[in-house]
């Protein structure tokens, strides 16, 4: 019988797009899944549970804490990306329990924490850890009895976490907004503060980039909030000498409350996707993007966790990046 190894090299990809062909995955290209899937017909392939000693194994339940974003894209791609993977694994008895906690709210995350470590059918732990220090301390004393991934915010050293590199992101977007710059126009940055996730990394990476361009930089200015760096950023374009603008969070809610002409011939690089950044780059109104593959986040942090409970692999310290996309009118997909 053939195999998705020997599948994946007639083709020249991943033995993982294979298996996530042949699983129903939609985390792949159509016509990569239609090759495979043709691949898979012409050569009979059948998939075996029953010839794996996975299949006989008891259940494994698995919690996941997951933030809820005001960005609500980039929660519901992330817990795309966990069910997409939890309905792969289903044969396996691998399941996994779902749970929200508001982004602003570290608090009501750490009782959440706890009520799932008094569970008794808790084998593994997916979370995006808010506190990060109470978090670790909380979950240090069952180490040795259960698994732990950290997800987005990366909890601990000795800790498997599967995340994007929010600073190299940023990084991108200041190297592309230089790109788009001549040497000398005015660059407007505005500070909308810590997430907790990104927004502080964002920044980082971009004032460390674009700190080396030939660019005249105005900020960091502190935005205070979406509406009063909505009130900031109208004044401040009445000036007329802006040609680029960054704005670290919140961008997608202040650049919508501005008119279109006020904006017209600046050029502004945000990172991160969601409806209304995409409806923006439509409109011409931002450049473009620079974002992570979030849905494969939450996929990847599911299936290493399968891969640590049932084939006992070991993830000690392993972080798993996720790749960087730049998202223009082009490129923009529905």
């Amino acid at each position: 019988m053939i195999t998705q190894k020997e599948i994946a090299e007639r083709l020249g990809i991943s033995r993982t797009t294979v298996a996530r062909a042949i699983n129903g995955s939609p985390l792949i290209k159509e016509e990569t899944k239609r090759k495979i899937l043709e691949l898979v017909k012409e050569t009979n392939y059948e998939k075996n549970y029953v010839g794996s000693s996975l299949g006989t194994r008891k259940s494994k339940k698995v919690y996941s804490l997951v933030v809820e974003s005001k960005n609500e894209f980039y929660t519901q791609e992330i817990l795309r990306g966990i069910k997409i993977i939890s309905e792969e694994y289903k044969a396996y008895n691998y399941k996994i329990d779902i749970k929200t906690t508001d982004i602003n709210d570290p608090k009501k995350q750490i009782k959440e924490l706890k009520e799932i470590l008094k569970k008794e059918d808790i084998d593994g732990l997916i979370i995006t850890p808010l506190d990060r220090d109470s978090v670790f301390k909380i979950l240090e004393p069952y180490l040795d009895k259960i698994k732990v991934i950290s997800l987005g915010i990366r909890l601990n050293k000795n800790i498997p976490h599967v995340g994007p590199d929010h600073q190299k992101q940023g990084e991108i977007a200041a190297g592309l907004m230089s790109n788009l710059l001549r040497d000398g126009e005015k660059v407007l940055i505005i500070d909308n503060g810590d997430d907790k996730v990104s927004s502080k990394l964002y920044l980082d990476g971009f004032m460390n980039r674009i700190s080396r361009a030939s660019l005249t930089i105005e900020g960091p200015i502190d935005g205070g909030g979406i509406e009063k760096s909505v009130e900031l950023l109208k004044e401040r374009l009445k000036k007329g000498d802006i040609k680029g603008l960054y704005i670290n969070r919140y961008s997608h809610d202040i650049l919508d409350r501005i008119e279109k002409k006020e904006l017209t011939g600046i050029k502004i690089v945000t990172n991160g996707i969601g409806k209304i950044i995409k409806k923006l780059i439509k409109e011409r109104i931002i450049t473009l993007t620079v974002m992570e593959e979030i849905s494969s986040e939450g996929y990847t942090a599911g299936k290493r966790m399968f891969e640590m409970l049932y084939k006992e692999k070991v993830f000690k310290g392993h972080c798993d990046v996720s790749k960087s996309h730049i998202i223009l009118y082009e490129n923009l997909e529905d």
